[in-house]
């Protein structure tokens, strides 16, 4: 037995062939005229050619537009295996009671909101909606089809998703091959969450290094990044900030600020592109 997972198949939605331009492009690579009956069909068989009744598919929401309800039950009664159905914002409440009342749907639970489970030893949140959540939960979702969200803990499992693309079109994709993704994701996040943890250690070691605090207006990550490693090297190889300017032949000589500079390095970077007109990072005091 496998379990599998999808989202958002939208059979006989007619609109969608227009909204997802991957789909239109999918059936047109395959030498498929893109139409509702025929993506459909080319959904369906690739669905019943993937999973066995003895699988369980995890199916995240928005089966389909249905104008009854019996041709919603129709539709996921002749999609093989068990189903674990979350609800998603085209299935509509009254077809789904039809739905769960249908042995031959074959729905063996029935999520309206969201689900937490483990894949793998892997922590996800299961839900049709998209829902960031903290280290090291990861949310797993439909709905926004070919959008995508940049945080690495958002898997979007729509049928039109990036990740789904790479895939025959329609086809759930199992446990084991999702897994392999949400370990990259994990990585990924360790991996900016280090980044980030080596930034804030850098800059405490940058505010030491000075006899006094200095204050750099928005510094972008780059720049965080190459002053950190100046410290790191002249700390490695026991040098001051003095060593540069003698090596360099900078005079080393305090500046005498006036009082309207003094009054600018102690503002905040609100209040400073408040008083001068200038935003962001502006390598200026």
């Amino acid at each position: 037995m496998t379990n599998f997972i999808i989202s958002d198949t939208h059979f006989h939605h007619e609109k969608i062939l227009y909204f997802d331009k991957s789909r239109t492009a999918s059936l047109r690579a395959m030498n498929i005229e893109p139409t509702l009956e025929n993506m459909d069909t080319y959904m369906e068989k690739t669905w019943n050619e993937t999973v066995t009744n003895e699988d369980t598919v995890y199916f995240l929401g928005d089966l389909g537009m249905f104008r009854k309800k019996q041709e919603f039950v129709a539709q996921i009664s002749r999609l093989h295996g068990k189903k674990v159905f979350f609800k998603g914002n085209h299935d509509h409440s009254d077809q789904l009671k039809a739905a769960l009342k249908a042995p031959e749907t074959n729905i063996i639970e029935y999520i309206e909101t969201a689900k937490a489970m483990k894949i793998d030893g892997i922590n996800v949140w299961l839900s049709h909606y998209a829902i960031d959540l903290p280290y090291p939960i990861l949310s797993i979702h439909g709905h926004i089809h070919e959008a995508e969200y940049k945080q690495a803990g958002m898997v979007n499992l729509s049928l039109d998703s990036f990740l789904m693309q790479q895939r025959r079109f329609g086809q759930p994709i199992s446990f084991e091959e999702l897994h392999i993704e949400l370990k990259k994701r994990l990585d990924k996040i360790q991996s900016e969450y280090t980044i980030e943890s080596n930034n804030k250690r850098f800059d405490r070691s940058i505010e030491r290094s000075f006899d006094e605090n200095i204050t750099i207006n928005k510094p972008t990550a780059t720049q965080r990044h190459e002053l950190a490693l100046l410290v790191e090297y002249l700390n490695k190889h026991d040098l001051d900030y003095s060593s540069v300017l003698d090596k360099f032949h900078i005079p080393n000589e305090n500046k005498i600020l006036s009082a309207d500079e003094l009054e600018k390095v102690s503002q905040t970077g609100f209040e400073f592109e408040k008083e001068t007109g200038l935003s962001g990072n502006t390598g200026h005091l």
